[in-house]
């Protein structure tokens, strides 16, 4: 019996420190809304006043619960705030930030929250930006794009960040300054390709937009981005996958092109020139992998992956080299 109590005594501490080990303090940064749950469609509750400390509890997605005098709140995990041990502030690094516009910027403009984006997943942050890189996009590991204020407006209140994700969530926002230049079909179809990604892969979503300004149908035969003006020359035969009755199919394929034809920008910005056939072949597999690292976020099934795989491997058959 001795023995027995020992042994529940023991693991009763052992699940109490587990519980503890879960719990830990923040100090705010700034005034913050707290709400009566995870997400910014719920009803704010409160603002705590910058400088407070608020007990966590747990985390659903980007939303930590919190403690508040008894009470189950909750707060974005995004806003400004240190981690606490022992009543003093730690460093920032546990908060959820994604945007220079929360370390050393005020962003007042959708292209200025886009830049910070990018340069924040660039470590360009402070007074020592760091180069861009030129391997994989920093889309790959962003975090999922949920609010229209990312992609289709500019929000400048708290008010305007809960109209900006229910906007997202009902898929209302708009592709801000994407020209779409052709006939009925052509626009009806980029469109659509341009909402799949969107509501697949909003992160990849971002990065397309970004760059890719203006997309025109061209005749059969004529295919290219113009990097400097940021137009993408399209044939409807890309555009409808050769008259591919499988609309999904279609539109997929249109996605991923879409994708890589914004690499080819961004390449072009980093600095990355291609004239002699060596160049731009290695510019081709540089994008046809960027295409399949999209690809495998928003197609599931990998239709595409073994036809671009063998074009890659095309490339390298005829003796050139990244």
């Amino acid at each position: 019996m001795k023995f027995k109590l020992i042994a529940v005594t023991i693991a009763l501490c052992f699940l109490t420190s587990v519980a503890w080990a879960q719990d830990y303090s923040i100090r705010t940064e700034a005034n913050t809304n707290l709400r009566s749950g995870p997400g910014l469609d719920r009803d704010w509750v409160e603002t705590a006043p910058a400088g407070a400390i608020l007990q966590v509890t747990g985390q659903r997605g980007r939303w930590l619960k919190i403690n508040r005098n008894g009470r189950e709140l909750w707060m974005a995990s995004w806003l400004r705030h240190s981690r606490v041990h022992d009543g003093q502030p730690a460093s920032a690094a546990g908060a959820d930030i994604d945007n220079c516009c929360f370390l050393d910027r005020q962003c007042r403009s959708q292209e200025e929250w886009e830049s910070g984006y990018w340069a924040f997943q660039n470590k360009q942050c402070g007074a020592q930006p760091v180069p861009a890189s030129s391997q994989t996009p920093a889309s790959q590991d962003a975090p999922g794009v949920d609010n229209c204020c990312f992609i289709g407006m500019h929000c400048a209140s708290d008010q305007d960040w809960q109209r900006g994700y229910l906007a997202f969530q009902r898929n209302q926002c708009k592709h801000p300054d994407v020209h779409i230049i052709g006939g009925a079909r052509f626009v009806a179809q980029v469109q659509a390709a341009l909402d799949l990604l969107k509501a697949r892969a909003p992160a990849w979503y971002a990065y397309t937009i970004k760059e890719l300004k203006t997309i025109n149908e061209v005749p059969a035969g004529i295919v290219g981005v113009d990097v400097n003006q940021r137009v993408f020359h399209l044939p409807p035969n890309h555009a409808f996958l050769h008259n591919n009755a499988n609309l999904d199919d279609a539109l997929v394929w249109l996605a991923g092109v879409l994708v890589h034809e914004a690499c080819h920008i961004y390449r072009d910005k980093e600095g990355w020139a291609y004239g002699t056939a060596f160049e731009r072949f290695r510019e081709e597999v540089f994008c046809q992998t960027v295409q399949i690292q999209a690809l495998d976020v928003f197609d599931p099934r990998k239709r595409f992956h073994d036809y671009l795989r063998r074009l890659i491997d095309d490339f390298y058959s005829r003796g050139y080299q990244l």
